[in-house]
């Protein structure tokens, strides 16, 4: 069991993935490290894009109101958690579970759970998350190591992206990112990445890729925004790519540059 708040309090609730209070249709989650969150603004402008599609009025948190923002962090007593915002029809419940740091690289596992078509463009990050749920049950019943992320293809076999997070390479001189036609989210670590990138960046329909420079895993929760990859298989588990995770380094750096220019302190 998690804190939230909601209405002014704090009581016993469950912020973990795939729980969701009655009446939630759309969410973000935000990592707060010794108080500061990192391109807050930037979740919170994908999340009136939804709001508005769905005829939904923004409240003091979707809207940005940092004082609001600070007393329901102060009220959770979040200076190093997962934040989690749910949004409905008249209501904002904001809760906080520990947060644990992803790995230093990845291993990716291409899953058997085909990425659904979004219900709307620019994909909203709704809730209850099934296919991303579905995704998830799916590599841990494949009895994968800590440190691994399931790959969602979509229909036509295309790289859409991670059950949690969004894909990104670099092949052929090129930040190489799937489409938004693949039924990914418009996901807000991937596009800093692609703002500062300093390479061209080509957005493709394409087969996980055999030949990469590097391979990124983007999840605005894990340090700097980004991690790299190590190695990646297919549903079968046989090899398909892997690389040196340092040759992500430089591109990660200026991702997590980018991203500490723009954090905000919530104590």
């Amino acid at each position: 069991m998690t804190l939230v708040w909601r209405d002014g309090s704090v009581f016993p609730g469950d912020a973990l993935p795939g729980a969701f209070p009655d009446g939630a249709r759309l969410f973000e989650t935000i990592a707060i490290r010794a108080g500061r969150v990192e391109r807050l603004g930037d979740h919170l402008a994908r999340l009136r894009l939804g709001l508005a599609h769905l005829g939904l009025a923004p409240g003091p948190l979707a809207s940005g109101d940092l004082a609001a923002w600070r007393r329901a962090v102060g009220a959770l007593g979040a200076r190093d958690a997962i934040l989690r915002l749910v949004v409905g029809s008249g209501f904002e419940e904001l809760g906080a579970r520990p947060l644990l740091e992803g790995p230093a690289a990845f291993r990716l596992r291409t899953l058997r759970t085909r990425r659904d078509i979004p219900e709307c463009s620019p994909r909203p990050k709704s809730a209850p998350w099934a296919n991303s749920l579905a995704a998830t049950r799916e590599l841990r019943a494949l009895g994968e190591p800590a440190g691994t992320e399931g790959v969602q293809l979509d229909a036509r076999g295309f790289v859409s992206e991670a059950s949690r997070s969004s894909l990104a390479w670099i092949a052929d001189g090129a930040l190489r990112v799937p489409a938004e036609s693949t039924g990914r989210l418009p996901g807000t670590a991937l596009a800093q990445l692609m703002a500062v990138a300093g390479l061209p960046v080509v957005a493709t329909e394409a087969p996980p890729p055999s030949r990469a420079e590097a391979i990124l895993v983007l999840r605005s929760t894990l340090p700097g925004g980004a991690a790299p990859a190590h190695a990646w298989s297919d549903e079968a588990g046989s090899p398909l790519w892997s690389g040196d995770p340092s040759a992500a380094g430089g591109i990660l750096r200026r991702l997590a540059d980018f991203r500490a220019q723009a954090a905000v302190s919530l104590a």
